[in-house]
C-alpha cells in the first residue's frame, strides 16, 4: 500500500510565494547595516504563516548581491531553534562558528580557546582530542605543539605561545591577549557566560579587517521558551544572544523569525532603536492564487474554496495541495472535497486517506511525540492495520514532522481535528497505554541517575495521566511519581505540573477538598525551596485553613502544615511567628503521634534551628540532641533525615565555638548525603557550605575555599542565580576572601549577595543586615570609612529590630562598629559599643571560651590601651 502518489515520493515542496513588503523590509535593513550599532529585523506571526519560507528565500538576495558586487562581500548563515540542542547557548555558538568557519574560513581563535578551556575545566581528566577540531582551529594547532591542553600553563603565555604557532595567530594574540589571559582564573560558569563575548570579538575582528558585512538568520525563535513561558523570566532566556549582538556592533544584521515580537525593551528601552519588527499576516489572495496555480490546481471553483478555507495561512494551502494530488490519483477533485471553514478542513482531508492511514493517525494524534519504535508499538497495540515498515511513507505528509533526532509530531490543527472526530473510548485507551509506557520508565528511579529522558517521561506521563485518571487518582499518582524528582531537587520541573494539577483538583473536587490541601502544601514546599517565599506563604495559609476546617486542629496533617509554615517564617526571618507555630505543631505531634515519631523529630530539629538563629543556644542544643536521638532510633544510620539533624547540630556547635565537636558531625552528615543523593544535591551543598565555614573559622583557608566553590557550583546549577541560599554562599565565600586579604574578589561577591537578598527577602531580614555588616567591615579594612559607617548603622538597626537587643549577631555588629570608630580615632564612641557587645555575649551565656567573647574582649582591651596612649601623649597622664 502506498501512502503518497507514485509520481511524488516526497512531500510537496511548494514554491515560495512573493511577500513583497517583507522582502523590502529586509532589503532596507540590508543596505543600512552600518547606520546603527545594532540591526535586528524580526519577522513574527502564527505558525504556518510563511516565516520559514521567507527566511529560506532571503539568502538568494544576498547571493545575487555577492555575484554582482564582489568588492563588498556579505557573509551569511542560518540556525533553526527547531533543533533542540541549538537552544543551548554554547551549542548555538559552536554551530554558528563552525558554519562560518566552513563557508568563509573565518578564524574563531578566542572562542575556540575559551570553549576548550571551559570543557577542560569541567572535564579535567578527559584530554582534548586534536581530531575533534577543524583544520582552522587554534586548539588543533596548540595540540600539535603541546601534548595536552592545560589552560593554566598555556593561556597566561598566549603571546609566547602564538610565536610558536603559525604566523596567522600573532596579530590576534596581541589584540586579545588580555581577555584570554584571564581564562585560567575564571570559574566554568563565568567562562560559559562570556562565550558569546569571545565569539563576538572574533567575528567583529573579521568583519573589521575585511570590510565585509554579515547576516545571521535565526528561525523558530519561540522554541527558546518551549518549557517556560513565565513572563517574569521571559527575557532571561535569550540574554546570551543580546550579549552576542552587543559585542559585535555594526556590519551585522540579525534576522529573527518567531511566533511573537521581541520584548527586549523591557530589559533596556534603548533596544527600541535597533529592533525592526514586522508582523507577517495573511497571505494576500493574489499570492495564494498564484501558489495554487503553480502547484497545478487550475479549477477556479476549487481555488476559491481553498483560498477561503485557508484563511490566508500558507501551511493550510500546502495541506490542501497534498490532498488535492492524492484525490486526483483516483478521480477528479471537486469543491465538495474540501472544507469551507478552517475548523473542518482537516476532517475533510482525512476522508480521503486509506482506512489504515486514518486509524493510525487517530492513534498518533493522542501522544504529543513519538519515534519509530513507539510508532511500531502503537500500531501493534491498537491493530490499526498499517504496516510498521511504512513509517517513512506516512511521515511524508506535510502535516507530519520529524526532527533530526527522529522525534515525530503532528501539526496541532490536524491533531486536534483527529482527536475531536474519533471514538472517545479509543482516545482514552491510547492515553492509558501512553501513561503506562512512560510510567514504566520512571519505576525504581535512582535519584542520582535522573536523565533528560526521565524528565521527558515524567512530562509526557503527566500529560496522559490528566486524561486517564480521576482527580484524586491523579493527585495520588503524581505525588508518588514526582517524589524522586523532588528529592533530587528538580523543583522547576515539577512545580508547573503541581500548579496545573491544583487547578484540576479545585475544578473537579472543589476548593476545600483534602486532596487540594495536599497539593497546596506540596506546591508551597516547592516554592519555599526555590526561594519564592511570598508564593509559598499564601499557599501554606490556604492549606492550613482547609485542613483545620476538614481535619480539625489536632490532626497530624494540620501539624505538618504548621511546621512547614513555621519553617517558612524562619527562613523569612520572622522568628516570633515561627516560634508559636513550631510549638503548636510539636504539641499536636507529641500528643497524637507519640514522642518518638519522625514528624516529632522534624519539628524539634526545626525548632532547634530557630532557637540557634535567635541566639538561645542552650535551648537549641537540648532540642537538637533530642531530635538526633529520635532519628537514630527510628531510622537507619544512613537515612537522609539523620544527616540533616547531624548537620544542624554541627552548625550549632560551630556557632557555640565548639569546633572539635562540630567537625566530625559535619563529615558524617556529608558522607550520608553524598551516598544517598549524589554529589550535586542542594543538601550536599548545604553541608559543604557549613563545613567550609568551620574551616574558615579555624583559619584553614585552603580547605575552606574549594568547598565554598563546589557549594556555589551546585547551588547555581540547581537553584538558579537568584536564590537566597546562593546569596548565603556568596556571602561566605566573600568573607573567606576578605580574611585572606583578597579584597578585590571579596567586594563583588558581597555586593552580588546583597543584591539577591534585597530582591528576594524582606527589607528587615537579618540576612540583609549580615551582608551589610560584612561589606562595611570590608570597606573599613580598605580605609573607605565614609562608605562603611552608613552600612554599619543600617545593619545594626535591622538586627536590633528583627532579633532584639541581646542577640549575638547584634554584638558582632556592635563590635565591628566599635572597631570602625577606633580606626578613625573616635575612642569615646567606640568604648560603649565594645562594652555593650561584651555584655550581650555574657548574657547569652556563650561562655568565656567562645571566639565571639575572646575577639570582643581583646578589641576592648586594645581600645583601653589606645585611649591610655592618647592620654599620655596629650599629657593627661604620666607614663
Amino acid at each position: 500500500m502506498s501512502v503518497c502518489p507514485a509520481n511524488f515520493d516526497e512531500k510537496v515542496k511548494c514554491p515560495f510565494v512573493d511577500r513583497k513588503e517583507f522582502i523590502e523590509a529586509f532589503e532596507n535593513a540590508f543596505w543600512n547595516i552600518d547606520q546603527k550599532n545594532y540591526s535586528i529585523l524580526v519577522y513574527y506571526g502564527v505558525a504556518g504563516i510563511g516565516k520559514t519560507s521567507l527566511r529560506k528565500e532571503l539568502p538568494t538576495l544576498i547571493e545575487k548581491h555577492n555575484e554582482s558586487d564582489w568588492h563588498t562581500r556579505v557573509i551569511w548563515t542560518s540556525i533553526d531553534f527547531a533543533t533542540e540542542q541549538y537552544r543551548q547557548p554554547y551549542k548555538f555558538l559552536e554551530v554558528l562558528s563552525s558554519q562560518l568557519r566552513q563557508k568563509y574560513g573565518i578564524k574563531f581563535n578566542s572562542f575556540d580557546i575559551a570553549l576548550a578551556t571551559y570543557w577542560k575545566k569541567i572535564n579535567p581528566y578527559s584530554p582534548l582530542v586534536k581530531e575533534d577540531y577543524s583544520e582552522n582551529s587554534i586548539v588543533r594547532d596548540v595540540l600539535d605543539i603541546c601534548d595536552e591542553f592545560v589552560p593554566v600553563n598555556l593561556i597566561p603565555n598566549v603571546y609566547k605561545l602564538a610565536k610558536s604557532l603559525p604566523e596567522r595567530y600573532q596579530k590576534w594574540a596581541l589584540k586579545r591577549k588580555e581577555d584570554i589571559s584571564k581564562l585560567p582564573n575564571l570559574e566554568p560558569t563565568e567562562i560559559y557566560e562570556r562565550l558569546p563575548v569571545y565569539l563576538a570579538h572574533d567575528l567583529a575582528d573579521h568583519l573589521q579587517n575585511t570590510s565585509e558585512s554579515a547576516v545571521i538568520f535565526i528561525d523558530t525563535y519561540e522554541a527558546l521558551w518551549e518549557k517556560d513561558r513565565d513572563k517574569g523570566s521571559f527575557n532571561s532566556r535569550d540574554e546570551w544572544l543580546r550579549k552576542l549582538i552587543e559585542n559585535i556592533q555594526k556590519s551585522c544584521l540579525w534576522v529573527i523569525c518567531g511566533k511573537e515580537s521581541l520584548r527586549w525593551e523591557e530589559v533596556d528601552e534603548d533596544w527600541k532603536n535597533y529592533l525592526y519588527q514586522r508582523k507577517i499576516g495573511k497571505l494576500p489572495e493574489k499570492d495564494a492564487l498564484d501558489l495554487l496555480k503553480q502547484c497545478g490546481i487550475t479549477e477556479e471553483n476549487i481555488q476559491k474554496v481553498l483560498i477561503e478555507s485557508s484563511e490566508g495561512v500558507p501551511y493550510y494551502l500546502e495541506l490542501s495541495i497534498d490532498i488535492y494530488r492524492k484525490i486526483k490519483q483516483k478521480k477528479q477533485p471537486t469543491p465538495e472535497n474540501f472544507a469551507k471553514v478552517p475548523e473542518g478542513i482537516f476532517c475533510r482531508f482525512v476522508k480521503y486517506l486509506d482506512g489504515e492511514e486514518k486509524e493510525t493517525l487517530k492513534v498518533l494524534s493522542v501522544p504529543r511525540y513519538w519515534n519509530r519504535e513507539l510508532f511500531k508499538k502503537l500500531v501493534k497495540e491498537f491493530n490499526t492495520g498499517y504496516p510498521a515498515t511504512s513509517f517513512s511513507e506516512l511521515h511524508s505528509f506535510s502535516f507530519m514532522d520529524i526532527d533530526d533526532k527522529g522525534k515525530c509530531s503532528m501539526h496541532q490543527l490536524m491533531r486536534k481535528s483527529l482527536q475531536d472526530n474519533q471514538d472517545q473510548d479509543l482516545k482514552k485507551e491510547v492515553h492509558n497505554f501512553m501513561l503506562d509506557f512512560y510510567s514504566n520508565q520512571l519505576k525504581d528511579l535512582d535519584i542520582k541517575a535522573i536523565t533528560q529522558e526521565h524528565e521527558n517521561a515524567l512530562i509526557e506521563a503527566f500529560y496522559h495521566a490528566k486524561e486517564s485518571l480521576e482527580a484524586e487518582e491523579l493527585c495520588e499518582w503524581f505525588i508518588s511519581v514526582s517524589d524522586p524528582f523532588d528529592r533530587a531537587a528538580f523543583w522547576q520541573l515539577i512545580t508547573s505540573m503541581y500548579e496545573e494539577m491544583l487547578q484540576i483538583l479545585e475544578a473537579k473536587l472543589g476548593p476545600e477538598n483534602p486532596s487540594v490541601a495536599t497539593a497546596l502544601n506540596n506546591l508551597a514546599g516547592l516554592y519555599k525551596r526555590m526561594g519564592e517565599y511570598e508564593k509559598a506563604l499564601q499557599l501554606y495559609q490556604r492549606t492550613l485553613d482547609i485542613r483545620e476546617k476538614t481535619l480539625g486542629s489536632q490532626h497530624p496533617d494540620f501539624a505538618t502544615t504548621l511546621n512547614n509554615f513555621a519553617e517558612l517564617y524562619r527562613q523569612m526571618g520572622e522568628y516570633e511567628k515561627a516560634l508559636s507555630l513550631y510549638q503548636k505543631a510539636l504539641e499536636i505531634d507529641e500528643k497524637v503521634l507519640g514522642p518518638y515519631h519522625p514528624s516529632v523529630a522534624t519539628t524539634i530539629d526545626n525548632l532547634a534551628l530557630l532557637y540557634r538563629q535567635m541566639g538561645e543556644y542552650e535551648k537549641a542544643l537540648q532540642l537538637s540532641q533530642r531530635a538526633l536521638e529520635i532519628c537514630e532510633k527510628v531510622f537507619n544510620p544512613q537515612h537522609p533525615d539523620v544527616a540533616i539533624v547531624l548537620n544542624n547540630l554541627s552548625l550549632l556547635y560551630y556557632q557555640m565555638g565548639d569546633y572539635d565537636r562540630a567537625l566530625p558531625l559535619y563529615q558524617k552528615a556529608l558522607n550520608i548525603q553524598e551516598e544517598v543523593f549524589g554529589p550535586q544535591h542542594p543538601d550536599v551543598a548545604t553541608t559543604l557550605n557549613n563545613l567550609a565555614g568551620l574551616y574558615n573559622s579555624m583559619g584553614e583557608y585552603e580547605k575552606a575555599l574549594p568547598l565554598y566553590q563546589r557549594t556555589l557550583d551546585i547551588q547555581e546549577n540547581v537553584l538558579g542565580l537568584q536564590h537566597p541560599t546562593v546569596a548565603a554562599t556568596l556571602n561566605n565565600l566573600a568573607e573567606l576572601y576578605h580574611q585572606m586579604g583578597d579584597y578585590e574578589k571579596a567586594l563583588p561577591l558581597h555586593q552580588r549577595a546583597l543584591n539577591i537578598r534585597e530582591k528576594m527577602l524582606d527589607p528587615q531580614h537579618p540576612d540583609i543586615a549580615i551582608t551589610l555588616n560584612n561589606i562595611a567591615l570590608l570597606y573599613n579594612n580598605m580605609g573607605e570609612y565614609e562608605k562603611a559607617l552608613p552600612l554599619y548603622q543600617r545593619a545594626l538597626k535591622i538586627l536590633e529590630d528583627s532579633l532584639g537587643l541581646e542577640h549575638p549577631d547584634v554584638a558582632v555588629t556592635l563590635n565591628n562598629l566599635a572597631i570602625f570608630y577606633s580606626n578613625i580615632g573616635k575612642y569615646e564612641e567606640a568604648l560603649p559599643l565594645f562594652e555593650r557587645a561584651v555584655d550581650i555575649i555574657d548574657c547569652t551565656k556563650l561562655g568565656l571560651n567562645h571566639p565571639y567573647f575572646s575577639i570582643t574582649i581583646n578589641n576592648l582591651i586594645g581600645l583601653y590601651d589606645s585611649m591610655l596612649e592618647e592620654m599620655i601623649f596629650y599629657g593627661y597622664l604620666r607614663s
